[in-house]
C-alpha cells in the first residue's frame, strides 16, 4: 500500500494541482455550489502560493489526491466576522481540496490535522478559514472537528446567491 504524506508542491505539481480544482469544481457545481471559478482559484494563484512555500499537497505514492493553501492573508470581508481576540497571528487556510474520486477517504482530516499541526508547531494562535455556506458538507466537516462558527459574511466576485460564507476558527 502506498505511503500517504503532506508536502509542498513543486512545479511539477501544478498541472496535477490544476486538473483537480477543475475536477472538484465540476463536481461542486453538479451540486449547486458555485464556490470556485475561472478566477479563483486560478494557476496564477497556485504558482504564487507554490513560490511562497504555502501550497501543500497531500500525496499517496505518485497520486496526489489533495491541496491546500496555508498564509497569513485575510480576506477584507472577513472584518465582519466575530473572530476571538487573540495573542499573535492566526494561519489561514484557502483553497482546501479534496479530489473528488478520493473524498470520504479520510484525506481531508488528515489534511485538516496537518495543517493544525503546521499551525501549532509555528506559533500560530489559531486556524481560520471560510467555506461557502450553501456547501453542507463542508460546514459539517469543521463542525465535527470542533471549529467555532464565527459568523457569516458576504464575499465580493461570488455569483448571486453565491457570496455568502461562513467563517471558521480552531484556537490553540
Amino acid at each position: 500500500m502506498a505511503e500517504e504524506q503532506i508536502v509542498q508542491a513543486t512545479e511539477n505539481d501544478l498541472p496535477v494541482i490544476g486538473e483537480m480544482f477543475g475536477e472538484c469544481k465540476e463536481y461542486l457545481e453538479t451540486r449547486g455550489i458555485l464556490q470556485w471559478d475561472e478566477k479563483y482559484p486560478n494557476h496564477e494563484y497556485f504558482v504564487n502560493a507554490m513560490k511562497g512555500e504555502e501550497l501543500f499537497i497531500l500525496k499517496k505514492g505518485v497520486d496526489t489526491l489533495g491541496a491546500m493553501v496555508l498564509d497569513e492573508w485575510q480576506t477584507p470581508e472577513w472584518e465582519g466576522a466575530n473572530w476571538t481576540e487573540i495573542d499573535g497571528k492566526p494561519l489561514i487556510l484557502h483553497s482546501f481540496c479534496v479530489d473528488p474520486s478520493a473524498q470520504g477517504g479520510g484525506y481531508g482530516s488528515k489534511m485538516l490535522q496537518f495543517a493544525e499541526d503546521f499551525a501549532k508547531d509555528n506559533g500560530y494562535a489559531a486556524l481560520r478559514l471560510d467555506t461557502y455556506s450553501g456547501n453542507e458538507g463542508a460546514v459539517r466537516f469543521y463542525e465535527k472537528r470542533d471549529y467555532q462558527n464565527t459568523g457569516e459574511v458576504m464575499l465580493s466576485g461570488k455569483p448571486v446567491g453565491h457570496e455568502k460564507y461562513v467563517c471558521f476558527e480552531k484556537l490553540f
